[in-house]
This record gives structure tokens, C-alpha cells and sequence, in this order.
């Protein structure tokens, strides 16, 4: 690890205590068991109420593995493709095969959401900082204040759990990383493989990409301190440790990674344009504007010290963003202590933390700060694959808690060389205390007594949208009647101080505990106040200043009693249309198109409950994006395109009004939703007596749309095929039967007195769908666009369908191998740890005998 570029005052030797006299076990011991209590306190209805939360992520999560679970409840095992979303695409979410450290947490989840994983958090942090500082307390105050940071109970909430449990492993990747900084070796390495591995599991690579950054910022800066030390050999050793962690780690994930990479090839998150045609595969990112959505404004980054600067979240938001659910608040006390270890502890450690806190700032800025944000998404690895800058801050907010956990040690830092004289002195760590809790405390106390200089409490177009909802109100007041420009004005001033009082109230609360923890600290160096009575102090002030905000977004609104699956709204006509498909013979027989909930590409709901060609998800097939956009055309007058209903087997729609084509089938008395039966709608595989090219997907999408175009009689195809295909006639002999319809598994029986060309209802995807004829393995060809298509010679056959992606099982194994290597190497050097100190201690007794 890098050396300080100056040297630190010499350690404490802290005065005999109550606290200094407990061993240091017992002192983590105590400091966890705050954790534990804290954390059970605070999610108490969910641990011992039964409830769970209400939050929108929640409902979408369960309604896309509808499917899945019924089938493991059914048959003990995940499949990894859901039929219930968008027509088909991969279920990426699915549990991984390989046995780790984070199963043991898991385990616990079904009754301890989500304690067990933020008590896996704190504790995270805790450790990270007490390995830097060596100080409890510092410890302590970095775990509560990054466990109750507003972000972390607003993402459980709204249901963001992937995303959270990556944020609980972060702080042991940094505790890897810096142990094999300081200690270059085999060990290190091992235990940062373990720990990204960890990370890498819980499924959500952008907080995993979020953390390397942090991580490369701060190896940079260690490379600046090695090359002006003349350390750099002992650097390369380090960075050679965590390159073999690194690739463990990787090797470790791979289940279920590869696939995951794999799928995101072909997924509108990383598949090239494919208006080229191709199989929808390539490597390009999102575009510029989709991945800035959710930028943080620079002016929001206020609401790092001032919770409600920014009105907070829901409603009362009036930042730059469409909306959000909360502020990133750390408090002014912790702010105050990063910056005195900022400008007091000046090592290479702390300047590599604070170069990260900047750089993961200002890429939280996204488009606000396209100077920087965008070469990366230019040229930096993967950096154009993730949307919503915002969530960087979570990392920002980790690398300011660690550094304010740095900023109390040296604030409880006493050197106890003095003489009685130099005691009678003033502290000289008493001043650098007070400037930093004062800038913070100026700052904020400028801002709170001249607000408008800083903030204009007035959300962008906002007098627009209110005459817009004004003149809606009275269909019959003209714009240009002074009266509107009047009311507006006045709804806009009443609006502007509700948030400026909102404000001074939340300004006023930061100014009271910046007193109340810089109070604490400065009886402290005047010897007034043990450091443990300090120390608790801080710990206290931020940990009350966090909870009261927190409970603005985790309040009994979030609650709902029983399992999530009860808070998923089932009405009359989705019992009608669910024994429709019972009698139909379950799975397999018919999609659904619910129009009658707004759009149908941004709720779930409907996919609880049966097959939709819609759904939520941010990772959908791009192919099918395509097919949404340009050939079953939502958005046009007169509804959406008859022949992309009839592609997609789509025999009913859910609306408001009847469309052409369709009959009514069921019509709710209460809501007047209607349920229209599509007659034309194709089953779900049939055969085809016509094959024709078509060159490039413009052509083909347009082809689709036209309404002389017969899915039941065409196939269209991006390439010859290499056999016959004979016309189907009044004489014709040709029967399809569907014999068993699986999530990863499809059977037909087919029958044809000619050759014909065989098409499924059924989204294309190459990267793991494979077709047997008879027990043969046979090509599956795109057909119209996104479906798939097999020429089947003439005679009866039985066709099958498996989903069998290859990158999943070799996932499988270099996870498990990986694994047996790591966990076996830790065990393997931990007992030659435990072996050699037994030996030195035999040895030790044995020089005393004699």
C-alpha cells in the first residue's frame, strides 16, 4: 500500500476506559450488535409484521418469473427462458448452479429480507474502514452511515434487489483490493477473487462496473505515489496479485455471466443495428441519449448535506429529472469529516478515495458534463452498455463514507507524547476540525439565508404543464385570457414556497447536527469528553439524522401485508382469458395484448398471469424491440397492425374499444374493458407451402405490415433454402399437432404429404434454441423477421424444440472449477497459517523450557 505523502501523527494510546478495556473482539462484537439492531429496528414490519414491499421493481420481478417458479414448484428446477414476456426472451435472472459464500445469506432471505443482506453491508464497511484506521468508531460510523444512506432504503423499496446486493459486497472488494495493495501475495489475490465473485452474483454488472472504476481511479493514484516513492516493483507485484484475482473472480461468475453476456448481444442493450439483417447480434451499446437519461444535475448534488433541496422525492421533486424517489443524502457530518481527512490525512490512500469521489461525481452528471462522460462512452470499455448516471452516486456516496471513517480517526487521534505543558495548549487538531465542519456549515447556512441566490425551487417548463392542465380543466378559457397567466403565476408562487419552506426546514436540521457532532468533538481535544463518549456521539448524530429522512421514503406506505403476489391486481377478464387457456390446454395455445392499462411495453402485470406479446423489461430482445417498433406499430391510428397480431399467435386483446378484425368475446360491466377474440391469429406452429426471400429488414417489415400478405401460406426468409418447399392445396395432407409445451422444451407432431416448411410462433434466438426432427438435429431458419422456421421432409415426424445454450454449460463448469480452486486455495493457506503459528508457538514454549 502507498506510504503517506506526509507522515501521520503518532497513534493514540488511548486512556484506560470501560471501552479500552474490553478485548477486541468483544469491541467488533458490541459494534456489530448495533448493526443487527439498528437494521432490525428499522425493517421491523417486514421482519416481524409479515409484510412486504410495495415497490414497482418488486411486482415486475414476480410477474416476468411467474412462469419460471410455477415450473420449479412443478419440477424442482429454473428454466432459463420465460414464454410469458414479450413473446419469449431469456429468463437472465435465473439462480446459479455453482454454491457459494453468498448462499449462506441467501439462505436466510425468505425470512430476514433484507436485514440479512444490509447487516452484510454494514459489517462490510465496517471492516473495510477499520482495516484502514484500525478505529472502531470510525468503523462504525461508516457501516450505519452508508447502510441508512437514503439510497439504500429507497432502492429496497421500490424493489432494485440485485442492485442493492451488489452495494453489500462492494466493501469487501475494496477491503481485497486494499489488503492486497498493502500485502502482495497469493493470499490477496485469492480473497479478492472470492469477494468480486460475490459481487459479480448479484446479478447487476453495473454496480460491479461502478466499483472497478472506483477501484481503477484509486490504483492510479497509487501508481503517482509508487513512481515518486520508488516503489513501483512492489506496486507490480500488487497489481499482478489482483490482475489473477480479477480473472478468477470473472471465472468464478461465469455461471451464469456468460449467457448473461451472451444474451446481451442480441438485447437492445448491446446488439448492433439490424437493419442489415443478421441474426441481431454485435457489440455496440445503447445510444447517447438513453444511456444520460437520469442524469444527476449539478446543482442536485446539494442534496448530499440538504435532503430536501431538491424536494425530495415523488411529487415534491422539482429537479431536471422526469421524476425520482429520493435524494443521494449522506449528512453534513460526514461530509465535514471526508473533507477534514481530505485536507488532514494526506495519503495516498485518501487522495486515491478522493479522486474517485470526483470521478464518479461528475460521471454522475451524465450530459450535464458531456466534456467527460462523453470520451468514456466513447472509447471506454462498457461504459456505453448502462443507462441512469444517478446510480454512480452510490459509489461516490461509498468513497465519501470511507473517507469521513478516516476523518473521525483523525479527529480521535491523540498523541499522548506530550509533555503537561504542550497539554495546557490548545489542541492543534482542534482547529483543522473546525474549519471542516464550518465550510460545510457556512455553505449550507449561506444557502439557507439567501436561498433564491442559489436554487430557483421551479422545475423545468413547469408554468407550461400547469397552464396545460389549466386549460384541459376549462376546455372552453382561451390561452390568451389574462386570467390563465394569473392563475398560473400564482399556482407557481404558492408551489415555490411550499418548497423553499421544505427546504429551510431540511437546511436547519443539517445545521443543528453539524453543531452537534463538531461539539462533541471539540470536548473531546479539550479532554472534557472520553474519545469513546466522542466517538458514540458522531456515530449517534449521523445515525438519528439519517433515520429521520429515511423514514420519508421507507414509511408504512410502502408496506403491504403478505407476499408480494397479492399486491398484483387480478380483474374479471383476467380470469376469463386464463380459462380460456386452461381449456385450451394451458401453455402454449394463445398470447395476450393488453392494451386497456396504457402502454404494453411498460407493465408486467399482465405477464403474471399469461402469455404477452407485451411486458417490462430493460434488457428485452432487440429483434422484438424491432418488431414493436415497426411492424406491430402501437402508437398508429386504428390500432396495431393485424398481421403482427396474427404473427404472434395473439388470440385475444385486452382494450378499451373494439378493434377491426376482432370480435368481442368478453365485455366488464364494471370498467367496460373488452376482450376481443383475434379469428386470424396463427397457432402456435403450422406449415407453409410458400418460401420467399427477402433482402434487408426494411423490406421485410414492410412486407409484414401489408394486408395481402398471408403468414398462413409465406414464410418470409432472409436466405434461400437449400430444399423444396411444395404448395399446400384443398388436397393437401398437412396437420400440426402441439403435443407438450415447456418453458425450455417444445413438441409437435407433423405430418405432411409433401415437403413443407414448418413455422413457430415462437421469438428467435439463436443463441440457444436448437430444433430435432425425429431425434436429429436439424437448422432452425429466421422466418418473418423473428419468428423460427424448419423445412421438414415429407411424411409424419415428431418436431422438438429445446432451449440448450451452450454458454450456460460451459458457465457451469469454469464457475465450478473456478470455484474448488479458490475456496480450496483459501482453506489450503489458511491451515498453513494456522500450522505455522502453531509451530513458532511450540517453538517460543520450547526456548522458555529450556
Amino acid at each position: 500500500m502507498a506510504s503517506s505523502a506526509r507522515s501521520p501523527a503518532p497513534r493514540a494510546a488511548h486512556a484506560d476506559t470501560m471501552w479500552t478495556r474490553l478485548p477486541p473482539l468483544a469491541r467488533h462484537g458490541v459494534c456489530l450488535g448495533i448493526f443487527l439492531v439498528l437494521a432490525l429496528s428499522f425493517y421491523s414490519p417486514v421482519v416481524f409484521e409479515g409484510n412486504t414491499f410495495q415497490g414497482g421493481d418488486n411486482t415486475t420481478f414476480r410477474a416476468n418469473a411467474q412462469v419460471t417458479i410455477e415450473h420449479h414448484e412443478q419440477t424442482g428446477e429454473w428454466p432459463r427462458w420465460a414464454p410469458n414476456v414479450f413473446s419469449g426472451m431469456p429468463y437472465i435472472n435465473y439462480k446459479t448452479a455453482v454454491t457459494q459464500l453468498d448462499d449462506v445469506v441467501s439462505m436466510a432471505r425468505s425470512v430476514a429480507w433484507p436485514v440479512g443482506h444490509l447487516f452484510v453491508l454494514m459489517m462490510g464497511v465496517y471492516f473495510l474502514v477499520f482495516y484502514l484506521t484500525r478505529n472502531q468508531f470510525s468503523g462504525l460510523l461508516s457501516g450505519v452511515a452508508f447502510g441508512f444512506t437514503t439510497y439504500i432504503p429507497i432502492i429496497i423499496a421500490v424493489g432494485h434487489n440485485t442492485k442493492f446486493i451488489a452495494l453489500a459486497y462492494a466493501p469487501y472488494v475494496l477491503l481485497a483490493f486494499a489488503y492486497t495493495l498493502r500485502n502482495p501475495s497469493a493470499w490477496g489475490s485469492l480473497l479478492f477473487a472470492g469477494a468480486l465473485a460475490l459481487q459479480l452474483r448479484a446479478k447487476h454488472p453495473q454496480i460491479v462496473f461502478y466499483t472497478g472504476m472506483l477501484l481503477l481511479l484509486w490504483w492510479g493514484v497509487e501508481v503517482i505515489g509508487a513512481v515518486r516513492k520508488d516503489r513501483v516493483p512492489a506496486l507490480a507485484t500488487s497489481t499482478g496479485w489482483l490482475g489473477l484475482g480479477t480473472v478468477l473472480g470473472l471465472c468464478m461468475a461465469a455461471h451464469p455471466y456468460l449467457a448473461r453476456y451472451e444474451h446481451k448481444q442480441f438485447s437492445v442493450r448491446g446488439a448492433a443495428a439490424t437493419a442489415g439483417g443478421g441474426d441481431g447480434g454485435g457489440g455496440g451499446g445503447m445510444g447517447w441519449e438513453a444511456a444520460m437519461r437520469w442524469s444527476q444535475g449539478p446543482g442536485e448534488l446539494f442534496t448530499f448535506a440538504v435532503a430536501d433541496a431538491f424536494g425530495g422525492g415523488g411529487q415534491t421533486y422539482w429537479g431536471p429529472k422526469t421524476f425520482t424517489e429520493g435524494p443521494h443524502y449522506l449528512t453534513g457530518v460526514v461530509l465535514s469529516l471526508a473533507g477534514l481527512a481530505a485536507w488532514e490525512v494526506r495519503t495516498w490512500l485518501v487522495w486515491g478515495l478522493g479522486l474517485a469521489t470526483l470521478g464518479t461525481a461528475l460521471f454522475s452528471l451524465g450530459k450535464y458534463a458531456a466534456w467527460i462522460n462523453w470520451p468514456f462512452f466513447q472509447y471506454f470499455p462498457f461504459f456505453d452498455a448502462f443507462r441512469g448516471p444517478e446510480m454512480w452516486l452510490s459509489i461516490t456516496a461509498l468513497a465519501l463514507i470511507v473517507l469521513a471513517g478516516i476523518g473521525l480517526d483523525y479527529a480521535l487521534r491523540r498523541d499522548e507524547t506530550q509533555g503537561r505543558r504542550q497539554r495546557q495548549q490548545t489542541d492543534p487538531r482542534q482547529r483543522p476540525i473546525l474549519i471542516a465542519f464550518g465550510v460545510v456549515f457556512a455553505v449550507v447556512g449561506l444557502v439557507w439565508l439567501a436561498p433564491n441566490t442559489v436554487l430557483d425551487f421551479e422545475k423545468p417548463n413547469e408554468e407550461q404543464r400547469i397552464r396545460q392542465a389549466l386549460l384541459r380543466q376549462n376546455p372552453n378559457v382561451s390561452p390568451q385570457n389574462p386570467k390563465v397567466q394569473q392563475a398560473v403565476r400564482q399556482q407557481v408562487r404558492k408551489l415555490k414556497e411550499q418548497r423553499r419552506s421544505a427546504f429551510s426546514t431540511d437546511a436547519q436540521r443539517t445545521l443543528l447536527f453539524l453543531a452537534l457532532a463538531a461539539g462533541a468533538l471539540v470536548l473531546y481535544r479539550r479532554r472534557t469528553l472520553p474519545a469513546w463518549g466522542a466517538g458514540v456521539a458522531v456515530v449517534a448524530v449521523v445515525a438519528i439524522d439519517l433515520w429521520g429522512v429515511d423514514t420519508r421514503y421507507m414509511n408504512e406506505d410502502r408496506y403491504s401485508p403478505g407476499g408480494t403476489e397479492q399486491t398484483i391486481p387480478t380483474y374479471q377478464f383476467d380470469r376469463f382469458i386464463k380459462q380460456r387457456q386452461q381449456e385450451a390446454g394451458g401453455l402454449g395455445r394463445f398470447r395476450v395484448l393488453s392494451l386497456a392499462e396504457g402502454n404494453p411495453t411498460s407493465t408486467a402485470r399482465p405477464s403474471y398471469h399469461y402469455e404477452s406479446v407485451g411486458g417490462y423489461h430493460g434488457a428485452k430482445l432487440q429483434r422484438y424491440q424491432d418488431y414493436l417498433d415497426h411492424i406491430l406499430r402501437l402508437t398508429e391510428r386504428g390500432g396495431p397492425n393485424e398481421n403482427a397480431l396474427d404473427l404472434m399467435n395473439t388470440r385475444y386483446i385486452v382494450a378499451r374499444q373494439q378493434l377491426p378484425g376482432t370480435e368481442v368475446a368478453y365485455r366488464s360491466e364494471q370498467s367496460g374493458v373488452l376482450v376481443l377474440e383475434n379469428p386470424d391469429a396463427v397457432p402456435r406452429g403450422f406449415l407453409v407451402g410458400e418460401t420467399e426471400v427477402v433482402d434487408g429488414a426494411e423490406a421485410t417489415w414492410e412486407q409484414l405490415r401489408d394486408s395481402s400478405f398471408e403468414p398462413r401460406r409465406t414464410a418470409l426468409l432472409p436466405e434461400p433454402l437449400d430444399a423444396p418447399v411444395a404448395p399446400i392445396d384443398s388436397n393437401s395432407t398437412a396437420d400440426v399437432t402441439l403435443e407438450q409445451y415447456e418453458p425450455e422444451e417444445i413438441r409437435w407432431t407433423v405430418s405432411t404429404d409433401a415437403p413443407r416448411f414448418f413455422v413457430a410462433s415462437e421469438v428467435h434466438y439463436p443463441a440457444g434454441w436448437n430444433a430435432y426432427l425425429d431425434g436429429e438435429r436439424v437448422p432452425i431458419h429466421r422466418t418473418n423477421y423473428l419468428l423460427r422456421g424448419v423445412h421438414v421432409p415429407e411424411g409424419e415426424h415428431t418436431l422438438e424444440m429445446r432451449f440448450e445454450p451452450a454458454a450456460d454449460r460451459y458457465g457451469r463448469w469454469i464457475a465450478w472449477t473456478s470455484t474448488i480452486l479458490v475456496y480450496g486455495g483459501v482453506l489450503t493457506l489458511a491451515g498453513l497459517r494456522v500450522r505455522r503459528r502453531w509451530f513458532e508457538e511450540e517453538a517460543a514454549d520450547e526456548a522458555d523450557a529450556s
